[in-house]
């Protein structure tokens, strides 16, 4: 969370102003350490909010200890019972018996780590204020030595506290600071619980990894506070000697100048949030009542009159939003991960377009990241003839939180139409999946686009469905066979390879192949590969770094993402199956191939690279001569399902990108035994 530029120099001002109270203050209070700090942090770890009225609570609080008595709408006796007593009484037992200023820093972690780790920022800092009521209070009501109650005026004799007032100044001047100290404390409480209205996320998350610093610092030094004000109240017992009455003056006025700045340096952060609240707010109005292209200016801080988008390849020029108006425009918004590979697919299909739409679409991209990678964001850029963001820093912090919150944006690349006349339910994220399904980027301008399944009965994973937009078919030319192969074990590709070239002659069939390289192959290591497929002049191949390998199995992952929304599985769904069956090709070093013939409403023939070679080594069992193509592919696919039914060993496996949604456990199931796939956690470099 950002805040005002003017925190930190407060801050410096804050060090300066405390540093010079604590020449005389206890070893601990010359720093704040950054260890304690983070020592704190770890103590904290709550269960959901415990005390829901800690507003009626708080009251009560200050009733007793700046004496406050406004009438209160609280019912006071259910608002007691939300603390359990015997909390309140733990903490009252060790903040009376604490007796040094070492045993002051013990006692603060102690209650942090042993009686309020559970319990959320602002609660832990109000149950322990009631605690100290509970002491204070008893003690206020004891030196009323003009009281009428018997009772009330012997024990305050038996604990010789007459004596405080009769030592005169002294006595005056530590009644002065432990007042002051109070204040300071309530003040600063209050703070937080201003606090935890405007950001519940820091105070009711399960885990608080980026819980603002300050929250613990001054969750820390208010409970010291009051662990050493407590202490001193209760050495006042029988209390005579006058400088050691101003040795505590001295140090409770330091703790309340911490405590104070502490306060402040929190009401800036405070005023700051409400700005940032009120920001989003308005933000969410001008989304909520969108009409045309002129609030992309309401997402970017743009200084010095420059301009926030830039377009062109490499020699980026600036552009005015302006030049947007009456244009069907998307907001391209991908996260740290976004792909070149992706990125040049989406640049074909979106030239496409614009040749055919007469340049009236345009796209812009808002890159969302954490750390500005200068580097990797010019790489990317350069792939994109569209309009871009000239620096992802100038993107509003509000705007992202918006394009989170409100569009879900989980660093999955989406796209967003804004349409020349558009209106509030136009602004829906399309992810790129059937984008990637159907190649058809207008598409996506449908206010219809999701509500129509990609699954219907009768889908079937046809060669059209794998290749459409990515392999160019020849309509000159008899339809012939297309076979995709993978794999990186050299050995079994020649001998693919060559089984293919007898399979042909023998057969008369036409039979083109085309080797596939897994997405997250590393190019130069295949290049043995794509050498022999060179020479030997047996078909063509795609490389892992081309769209068209790329797109191929990004198709795959889509078609599975929508499966998996749909609640398909294989054990239940054929499509699904095939799906998976060619997905666990991608994640595989052995070889595999897919049959099959673009224009042809018949699904695709599959198998890893052990059962093709095997079946087709018997072909002459199987085939008989003067048969047409569809026979061919038909008897080859029994071959297959049969071969597979006998094989008594398989190892199948699927690797999945982090964009694909999360998939619950029972619908992977393996697609040749129909048992439940186990699932295993895999971390990637490649260099």
């Amino acid at each position: 969370m950002s805040w005002l530029s003017n925190v930190s120099s407060l801050k410096q001002q804050v060090t300066a102003q405390v540093t010079q109270g604590l020449l005389s203050a206890p070893k601990l209070l010359e720093s704040d350490y950054d260890a304690i700090i983070k020592k704190v942090q770890e103590t904290h770890k709550p269960q959901g909010r415990q005390v829901d009225n800690l507003d009626g609570l708080f009251s009560i609080i200050g009733k007793i200890l700046l004496h406050d008595n406004p009438k209160s709408d609280h019912d006071e006796k259910s608002i007691v019972h939300e603390v359990p007593a015997s909390l309140i009484n733990k903490i009252c037992c060790k903040l009376a018996c604490n007796c040094t200023d070492r045993d002051a820093e013990e006692t603060t972690m102690t209650i942090l780590e042993k009686e309020l780790q559970n319990y959320l920022w602002d609660e832990k800092l109000v149950i322990v204020a009631a605690a100290f009521a509970v002491n204070y209070g008893e003690f206020y009501l004891l030196t009323q030595l003009d009281t009428p109650d018997p009772v009330a005026k012997n024990m305050a004799f038996l604990k010789q506290l007459q004596f405080i007032k009769e030592i005169g100044s002294a006595s005056q001047n530590l009644s002065g600071a432990i007042n002051e100290l109070i204040h300071a404390i309530m003040t600063l409480i209050k703070c937080v619980l201003q606090f935890s209205v405007l950001d519940p996320k820091y105070f009711e998350a399960e885990e608080q990894p980026s819980a603002p610093t300050e929250i613990a610092r001054a969750t820390y030094w208010t409970i010291h506070s009051v662990v050493t004000c407590g202490s001193y109240i209760a050495k006042l017992v029988g209390l005579r000697n006058q400088n050691t009455m101003a040795e505590m003056t001295s140090r409770l006025k330091t703790l309340a100048s911490k405590v104070s700045s502490m306060q402040k340096v929190l009401q800036v952060k405070i005023s700051h949030r409400k700005h940032e609240i009120e920001t989003y707010k308005w933000l969410i109005n001008r989304f909520n009542t969108y009409q045309d292209h002129t609030i992309l200016s309401d997402l970017f801080d743009v200084e010095g009159g420059k301009t926030a988008l830039v377009v062109g390849h490499d020699n980026k020029k600036e552009v005015d939003i302006n030049s947007l108006k009456g244009s069907n425009v998307w907001l391209l918004i991908s996260g740290p991960g976004a792909c070149h590979a992706e990125m040049k697919t989406l640049t074909k299909l979106y030239l496409k377009l614009q040749t055919k739409e007469q340049n009236r679409y345009h796209i812009v991209w808002l890159p969302i990241v954490d750390e500005f990678n200068e580097r990797e964001f010019s790489s990317l850029q350069s792939l994109m003839p569209w309009y871009t963001v000239r620096n992802p820093k100038i993107i509003k912090p509000v705007a992202i939180r918006y394009i989170r919150e409100v569009w879900k944006f989980t660093n999955e690349t989406i796209l967003v139409p804004l349409l020349p006349k558009g209106h509030a339910k136009s602004l829906t994220p399309r992810t790129l999946d059937p984008l990637w399904m159907s190649g058809d980027l207008l598409s996506l301008f449908s206010v219809h686009y999701q509500k129509k399944s990609l699954w219907h009965q009768n889908l079937q994973i046809t060669l059209d469905l794998l290749l459409g937009g990515i392999y160019p078919e020849d309509s000159s030319k008899p339809a012939s066979i297309l076979c995709l192969y993978g794999g990186e074990d050299i050995k079994w590709i020649e001998d693919f390879t060559t089984m293919i070239n007898r399979v042909k002659n023998s057969t008369k069939i036409s039979i083109d192949l085309v080797y596939v390289s897994k997405n997250n192959a590393i190019d130069h290591y295949n290049n043995a590969i794509f050498d022999f497929i060179t020479a030997k002049k047996v078909g063509g191949y795609w490389k892992a770094d081309e769209t068209h390998s790329w797109h191929f199995w990004t198709r795959l992952e889509s078609i599975f993402s929508w499966g998996i929304r749909d609640g398909k599985n294989a054990k239940e769904n054929d499509t699904m199956r095939d799906v998976m069956s060619l997905l666990s090709f991608n994640g595989s070093y052995k070889g595999w191939a897919v049959f099959g013939q673009l224009g042809s409403s018949h699904k695709v023939v599959k198998a890893t690279g052990e059962v093709v070679l095997d079946v087709l080594l018997r072909i002459n069992n199987w085939w008989k001569a003067g048969t047409n193509v569809d026979s061919f592919m038909l008897a080859l696919n029994q071959q297959i399902e049969q071969h597979l039914k006998v094989q008594k060993h398989h190892c199948y496996h699927i690797v999945l990108p982090i964009t694909v949604p999360r998939v619950p456990d029972e619908m992977m199931i393996c697609a040749i035994c129909d048992r439940k796939m186990g699932k295993y956690l895999m971390y990637r470099c490649c260099e």
